[in-house]
């Protein structure tokens, strides 16, 4: 019998309608019982409380300033990771959520919409398997590919995005994260900065990606989730999210779709510098 995880998220006043769409789907698609365990960035109202205990079943909810208290002694001695989580709201998911979790950390983003119903996502696909990750269509990380060649402890999968994870927390290192976090030219894109560490951390603990057909990004022209199970409308795709929410059709009346994994492949510095070049060439043709 597999143990089923309490659900992690990071959530803030701005993106409570979000949540109460996204997460609200995911209760409705799945076909284990949910609970949330929401890690709150300090502005939630107690309207806010309300609103999400009515529409995510009564969902714990870790305020900002417990979670000051209980992780400051873990960073007293990691200088880059306390400069991170003072300055990027991100780095509470990468810092706090593993940290104060209780054993094994089942994690999903608020802008991530279920359109299928569903059973073993939340699962480990297997004991040798210590972290699952969502695909991206790029290697979506900051740092660049002459890094991954001059520094041997830059080992990256590909194209991980940490929209929904699973991680084993015994393969979390917060000193790997320190060293990580200490040089500044591995952040010449900060926006990706949580998802690449997750992936160094991920690499390390010998990791999957779900299957990319069921769980992935939207593409911007399509019509349609197709068979998508779930779609990460991550900031440059959100302006797809309400058209997702008012035309996808009701589907939870389906049998649920077990959403397998695939090998994640090793990043090398070549296809890095092909993600870069391509990236380069968007720009200058839009």
């Amino acid at each position: 019998m597999h143990k089923i995880l309490p659900i992690a998220t990071l959530l803030g006043h701005a993106h409570v309608e979000m949540a109460l769409a996204c997460l609200g789907s995911l209760r409705r698609c799945s076909a284990d019982p949910v609970h949330f365990r929401i890690h709150e960035d300090g502005t939630l109202t107690a309207g806010d409380r309300d609103r999400l205990a009515e529409g995510l079943g009564d969902p714990e909810i870790l305020a900002r300033s417990a979670a000051d208290e209980r992780v400051a002694d873990l960073l007293a001695r990691r200088p880059a990771l306390r400069a991170l989580r003072a300055t990027n709201p991100l780095a509470l998911k990468l810092i706090d959520i593993p940290l104060l979790a209780d054993g094994d950390l089942a994690y999903c983003d608020s802008d991530v919409l279920f359109l299928r119903p569903f059973a073993d996502l939340f699962r480990f696909p297997g004991e040798e398997v210590g972290a699952v990750f969502m695909s991206d269509r790029q290697n979506a990380y900051s740092v660049r590919s002459w890094h991954l060649l001059a520094q041997p402890r830059l080992a990256l999968p590909c194209r991980v995005n940490s929209g929904i994870l699973l991680f084993r927390t015994r393969f979390y290192d917060p000193d790997l994260l320190e060293w990580y976090f200490s040089r500044p030219e591995f952040g010449f894109a900060p926006v990706w900065s949580e998802q690449t560490a997750w992936a160094l951390l991920g690499w390390r603990a010998g990791c999957r990606l779900w299957d990319p057909r069921l769980v992935r990004l939207p593409e911007p022209g399509e019509e349609g989730p197709g068979d998508a199970v779930a779609l990460h409308f991550v900031s440059p795709l959100r302006n797809l999210l309400p058209r997702f929410l008012e035309r996808s059709p009701d589907r939870t009346g389906e049998p649920p779709v077990r959403v397998g994994t695939v090998p994640a492949r090793r990043c090398h510095a070549w296809g890095l510098a092909w993600t870069e070049v391509m990236r380069r060439l968007r720009r200058l043709t839009s």
